[in-house]
């Protein structure tokens, strides 16, 4: 270009795609978000390197984002992994780590009796389609859970270590040497028990989930999910992202990870008022059966005591009311402060009714299988004061017993 064409000034139209687009060498006391969909490199030959893999960079955020990296970095750290990629949300980190297995027509996955509903439904449904079968099994009952691995020899097994809605703790270590002693992966959903309260791959697992949505995020403003993986499942991880695209954007990104950064002292709160609602709704002599894991009659009780932190028992109480639906209903509507959605982990505290939301794809026989009755709510407890959080449950329940 001679001195003439250099001295040229840019039409206004080109002016507008370019002009103040530049790159800033700053160290930021915050994660940068980072919308761009792709990046430049400074030669072909480094984009060549980058797209094959062979040397650190961007190139398309469906491959990687600075700001998503800087979320599954974090996530690494906390969970030990080898691998973490962040997904558009906890369901798609579920179908990930499926897909990070190897699942093949006439595989079988084994999934816990008391997983999610949208849990057991994406395996029956989805990967039932594509000729994978799915079978269920009581995760606390290990003489015949081993039977079951035994007969079945299944290529995944999938379990919360916190069950939802009924809270019901799982022997993790064991469970997980009983799956590696018939080569079955094991992944495991942590979204209620986070980091905080254990570590899945230190103890065996292959891969562990979480919806980034509830605890993590922690604000009930961004949606995503995390699987956090051995080194082995890098590979096929990162072949999901880039070809089935169920990324997470820069901005949720972002927002997740600024959550992280108060998860501590948030979850903790959170623990401490789900006790004590807990101990004073099981002494209140008003509800059919309180669920906590520190009870001394909760059926996994001496489990929790085993595996979970002592003043970390989870933020989620859940509630047996007498009479069924229609005492639910009223408690629902009755609510004050405490706010009917259908999630967990927000600073608010919320109530969902898994008849309606969680499990509602299950039967009425499937769900009391489940221990799942009409009556039972689940309360996602938050940051309020717990005076004030047991007032309003209090009043909703003897509002609920009069409506009978």
């Amino acid at each position: 270009m001679n001195n003439q064409q250099q001295k040229r000034t840019l039409a206004v139209e080109t002016l507008l795609v370019h002009a103040g687009n530049v790159r800033h060498n700053v160290d930021s006391t915050a994660l940068a978000i980072y919308p761009s969909t792709s990046y430049m490199a400074d030669s072909p030959e480094q984009l060549d390197e980058i797209m094959a893999g062979t040397t650190e960079g961007f190139s398309y955020s469906r491959h990687a984002n600075p700001t998503v990296e800087g979320l599954t970095q974090a996530m690494a750290q906390l969970e030990g992994a080898g691998t973490v990629i962040a997904t558009a949300s906890g369901m798609a980190a579920i179908d990930a780590a499926l897909f990070a297995a190897s699942l093949a027509p006439g595989d079988t996955i084994l999934l816990s009796r008391d997983l999610y509903g949208a849990s057991l439904n994406l395996a029956g449904k989805v990967w039932g389609q594509f000729g994978v079968k799915s079978f269920m099994e009581d995760f606390t009952n290990l003489e015949q859970l081993q039977a079951t691995l035994e007969k079945l020899r299944p290529k995944v097994l999938l379990f919360e270590v916190l069950s939802n809605p009924l809270l019901k703790v799982v022997d993790v270590s064991a469970v997980i040497a009983m799956a590696h002693q018939v080569n079955c992966q094991v992944i495991v959903d942590s979204t209620f028990t986070t980091p905080l309260m254990i570590r899945p791959l230190a103890l065996g697992a292959d891969m562990v989930i979480h919806s980034a949505t509830k605890y993590l995020g922690g604000h009930g403003d961004a949606m995503g999910g995390i699987v956090a993986a051995h080194e082995r499942y890098k590979e096929a991880l990162q072949q999901y992202i880039k070809l089935r695209g169920g990324i997470l954007g820069p901005f949720e990104a972002w927002l997740i990870h600024r959550g992280l950064q108060t998860l501590a002292v948030r979850f903790e709160r959170q623990c401490e008022n789900a006790w004590q609602l807990a101990s004073k709704l099981d002494k209140s002599g008003l509800l059919k059966t309180v669920y906590h894991p520190f009870l001394p009659n909760h059926p996994t009780f001496a489990t929790a005591k085993r595996y979970l932190p002592s003043h970390l028992g989870g933020a989620v109480v859940t509630l047996e009311l007498f009479g069924g639906r229609k005492a639910a209903y009223t408690f629902l509507k009755s609510l004050r402060v405490v706010r009917s959605a259908t999630t967990i982990g927000d600073v608010y505290t919320l109530c969902l009714y898994p008849v309606l939301a969680s499990h509602r794809n299950q039967s009425e026989a499937e769900r009391l299988e489940m221990g799942i009755t009409e009556g039972t709510l689940r309360i996602a407890v938050g940051l309020e004061h717990p005076d004030d959080l047991f007032v309003d449950l209090i009043q909703a329940i003897e509002k609920a017993a009069q409506a009978n």
